[in-house]
């Protein structure tokens, strides 16, 4: 690693340490009333997650690789408040826990889909004390966003019941701010292979239908969910085009997260319009080549803005993400959709068929197709090893890169296993960690 780099992280990793360490030296004098307290700290929390999302917005502005059509994508990270984000769109946004939702219904009811998340460590630093120690940072940061920005916790909600997490988080919202808001389950069935699984799973999607039509005050035209779908049709075929441009090193791992960070913040065609500019222009130029170093794939919990403390450390290490399987990234939605039967019934069938068979969730109790799909874009990328990140308090993924390490190793993969949190503490000893991971793969082919 050169001395540049070594001052990046080390610089990245005392900003950022200065933009959450107030969380614990909060000192309020004792005649203070606990509200004015709170708002205090709700205030300073305000200040630290403007910081954090201003060294990463920096670090991506400073990347090889920025252009100026990069800037759209800042932008819309720049402001996320749910207010903002109908604005832009000019529509209702309906926000949604994570990815085994149609998306498709919701663009064709009219409707924003928004994913809630939180990447802040002072996020889920100000909520801490109020949850168990190895909870998921996740869902506490999004807790403290409910508080940051009440918007947020009115409208529509919509859950799929896949991690346990998940399934409480209404429980959990419902002490931070009773009765606000609504929310729509989706029963998710563990079981990807059982016929009663599926035709379940279909039920859950056509209840989804009504409960948006519901919503909307009307009936989905059928015409409309076939032009949502061929709008998702496109924006996958543009980040196919988008993950060819990153293996072939024409977009770093950081540029690419940002990318897929902003695709719930505006309306689809626009994001789609962009993704598409940006790609005719990264063809025209070179490959990357070997310059970038050792090729691997990233896997595990998911990452978002601002928490991207993995992707700068892994390329400060000289690590190529060349592929990843991250629900935050290339498994944002599960790919394009193929359908034959145009009624009602055959479409929201395809979907949910699509929604259910094609996610590769940990959460499934039948889930080989996860390693499977490892395998094979092996073939198509050439990678020399796999960094497995594993967020504390995420259990899924926890408990799932013990049995796909031993699965990879057997198939000649080196794997690596980093677990972490979104405090910045750690960055120096994962930066090594993943170093030596880097040497380690020297002349692996």
């Amino acid at each position: 690693m050169t001395d540049r780099q070594v001052n990046d992280v080390s610089q990245f990793a005392v900003k950022s340490h200065d933009a959450t360490k107030d969380v614990q030296k909060t000192v309020t004098p004792r005649t203070s009333s606990p509200g004015d307290r709170r708002a205090r700290l709700l205030a300073k929390t305000q200040e630290r997650i403007a910081s954090e999302e201003k060294i990463v917005l920096d670090w991506l502005r400073n990347q090889p690789d920025y252009r100026p059509s990069l800037a759209y994508f800042l932008e819309l990270l720049s402001d996320r408040r749910i207010a903002a984000i109908e604005s832009r769109c000019q529509r209702k946004a309906i926000r949604l826990l994570c990815n085994q939702i149609p998306l498709e219904l919701i663009l064709a009811a009219g409707f924003q889909p928004f994913k809630v998340v939180s990447g802040s460590s002072a996020e889920a630093s100000y909520s801490a004390h109020n949850w168990p120690a190895l909870m998921c940072p996740l869902i506490k940061g999004i807790l403290t966003a409910l508080e940051l920005d009440p918007d947020l916790a009115q409208g529509a909600w919509v859950a799929p019941t896949s991690c346990d997490w998940v399934v409480k988080f209404w429980e959990a919202r419902q002490r931070v701010m009773a009765g606000t808001g609504q929310i729509q389950w989706l029963e998710l069935p563990h079981l990807k292979n059982r016929p009663e699984s599926q035709k379940r799973w279909l039920e859950e999607v056509r209840a989804f239908h009504r409960y948006l039509e519901k919503l909307k005050g009307g009936k989905i035209a059928r015409q409309a969910l076939i032009q949502s779908i061929e709008a998702i049709n496109r924006a996958w075929t543009a980040i196919i085009s988008l993950k060819k441009a990153r293996r072939d090193g024409r977009l770093s791992l950081g540029w690419f997260l940002a990318i897929m960070g902003a695709f719930f913040l505006d309306r689809l065609e626009r994001w789609t319009s962009q993704v598409e500019s940006l790609v005719l222009e990264l063809e025209r130029e070179p490959t990357g080549g070997e310059v970038f170093g050792a090729r691997v794939f990233l896997a595990g919990s998911p990452i978002f803005f601002p928490n991207f403390k993995a992707p700068i450390l892994l390329e400060t290490a000289g690590l190529k993400v060349v592929a990843d399987d991250l629900c935050s990234s290339e498994r944002i939605f599960p790919g394009g959709q193929v359908f034959e039967d145009v009624s009602e019934y055959g479409l929201l069938a395809s979907l949910a068929g699509r929604y259910h068979q094609g996610c590769l969730c940990p959460t499934f109790g039948d889930n080989e197709r996860r390693v499977n799909n490892i395998l094979s874009q092996r073939r198509e990328s050439s990678f020399q090893g796999v960094v497995f990140v594993v967020l504390k308090g995420c259990h899924p993924y926890d408990l799932e890169s013990t049995t796909i390490e031993e699965t990879l190793k057997n198939y000649g993969l080196r794997f690596l296993r980093l677990e972490t949190d979104y405090a910045p503490e750690d960055r120096q000893n994962l930066l090594t960690r993943l170093e030596a991971f880097g040497h380690s793969l020297s002349g692996v082919r």
